[in-house]
């Protein structure tokens, strides 16, 4: 059985709540940690039956972020327990405002961006996120990392950080909405960045674009990130209340720091995933090369030339790395390898 991608962990954060539960063919996970500013952040992971992962991270600073969250959460019946549990210990962790760390509310946004890769778990990405977004004309922000099947070209894993009503994000993945985003399919095929009005919308996502207007969105900004190996793609969507003639500009006037804001978060993400499979799969740099040639389309014989070795041995390398990555080939183990960014 292949084993899981790699999740990333944060060194900085500690896990305050944690617990795993199935509902009908679903499951979800809930995580509440606290983030080095002593502000806690809860994950939400929803594990589809169609094995389709979507993971929500969203920050408790504001105490009536959680309300909102779990009243909007389809499963909230089954969860209401879990969510006073998280409410509870979330309380328990508040402190004294003179104990916080305090940002000037003015920053500069390049200098901002640059401190991402320092970033240590999501919590404080999503708060310097905030902050580079308000200054860029922004008033909401949501930022998708997918992990794109290259074979559909479908999203086999969405993970979010919500920078705007707690509630969006539940309505979106609950009507199926991620499987047909205008906003999201261009991104899986375009580079530049778009402002919404310029993106080919069908008649089936009225709905969508709607509604999202009630919730913030009714000028956007779409910023696409890509990574060599196309497996992962970042998606930065930022937006304000303004009508588009007006919200549209402001948004697209700093366009190229929102879409260095979008990379530097594929970045952070791949550069994470990177570091976890590095401790997890143990791979020595012989099998890393082979990896790489693999999945370059080159065949045994090429990876035997390559590393000075007889054929036989190129083989006897891929059966070892397919017992590390838990594949059942040499194929099916580079694409594990390049989803969990440890080849391009």
């Amino acid at each position: 059985m292949q084993k899981p991608i790699v999740d990333q962990t944060a060194d900085s954060r500690q896990i305050l709540f944690d617990a795993d539960v199935r509902i009908a063919r679903d499951h979800v996970v809930l995580s509440l940690w606290r983030n080095s500013d002593a502000f806690c952040v809860l994950e939400r992971r929803l594990v589809r039956s169609d094995d389709v992962v979507l993971t929500q991270i969203l920050s408790l600073e504001d105490g009536d972020a959680l309300t909102e969250f779990a009243a909007a959460d389809p499963y909230g019946d089954h969860l209401r327990a879990q969510y006073q549990s998280i409410d509870r210990e979330r309380r328990e962790q508040i402190r004294p405002q003179a104990d916080r760390k305090v940002r000037n509310s003015q920053v500069d946004p390049v200098e901002e961006i640059g401190l991402i890769d320092a970033c240590s778990n999501e919590g404080e990405l999503m708060a310097l996120a905030g902050r580079v977004v308000t200054q860029l004309g922004g008033r909401s922000y949501i930022y998708h990392w997918l992990r794109v099947n290259e074979k559909t070209g479908g999203v086999d894993e969405q993970r979010c950080l919500i920078g705007c009503h707690p509630a969006w994000l539940h309505k979106y993945i609950n009507r199926l909405w991620y499987r047909l985003d205008p906003f999201l399919e261009y991104a899986k095929r375009n580079a530049a960045p778009t402002v919404g009005s310029r993106i080919d919308l069908g008649s089936d996502d009225y709905w969508l674009m709607n509604d999202a207007v009630g919730y913030g969105f009714r000028s956007s900004l779409v910023c696409p990130a890509h990574s060599r190996s196309n497996a992962w793609v970042g998606v930065l969507q930022v937006s304000n209340e303004q009508p588009q003639s007006t919200g549209e500009g402001a948004l697209w006037e700093h366009r190229v720091l929102l879409r260095a804001l979008a990379l530097a978060l594929l970045d952070w993400r791949l550069a994470t995933l990177r570091h976890e499979a590095e401790n997890l799969f143990n791979l020595d740099q012989r099998e890393l090369a082979a990896l790489r040639m693999i999945r370059a389309g080159r065949t045994a014989l090429n990876v035997a030339d390559s590393l000075g070795v007889s054929e036989r041995t190129a083989y006897a390398i891929f059966t070892k790395i397919n017992a590390k990555l838990g594949a059942p080939n040499i194929g099916k183990a580079a694409e594990t390898a390049a989803a969990s960014g440890l080849v391009e």
